[in-house]
């Protein structure tokens, strides 16, 4: 076999390797769902938003997002007797734009707007701890 077939070869398999092991996802698709609770992502056009509720639940729940914008509003609550929710933005290059988390007894409330990132497809990750009570998210792209 020549060197020029060989390499064309390995273009094509490096190709098809890079192809199939691509770790996208479709807009709204839940990614990763731990929560021991309730959970549920709706949406309006490009608005994804939810609501949780529970019982001593826990765990992560976490899903794709397109935002065409490079920032995004993100707003979540919390109508607890105890626990905490945490949300984690990613951008499209995987660099954390928001980090936040409320607690039950404390201020309960987020509203605000990430940082600036990449727009594309975004994962975002929800992390509640010990919830005895209810709560909602919502985002929306830009500022």
């Amino acid at each position: 076999m020549n060197l020029k077939l060989r390499g064309a070869i390995l273009l094509v398999t490096f190709s098809l390797f890079g192809f199939v092991s691509c770790d996208k996802y479709d807009d709204r698709e839940v990614i990763e769902n731990t929560f021991t609770g309730n959970v549920d992502v709706t949406s309006g056009a490009q608005d994804p938003a939810g609501d949780f509720t529970g019982t001593n639940a826990s765990g992560t729940f976490s899903f794709a997002w397109i935002n065409p914008q490079s920032k995004a509003s993100a707003n979540f609550d919390l109508t607890s007797s105890s626990g905490s929710v945490q949300m984690i933005i990613e951008d499209d290059k995987g660099k954390v734009v928001l980090n936040q988390t409320r607690s039950a007894g404390g201020v309960d409330t987020y509203a605000g707007v990430s940082d600036e990132g990449t727009s594309g497809l975004w994962i975002v990750k929800i992390i509640i701890t010990d919830l005895n009570g209810d709560g909602s998210y919502s985002l929306h792209p830009g500022s």
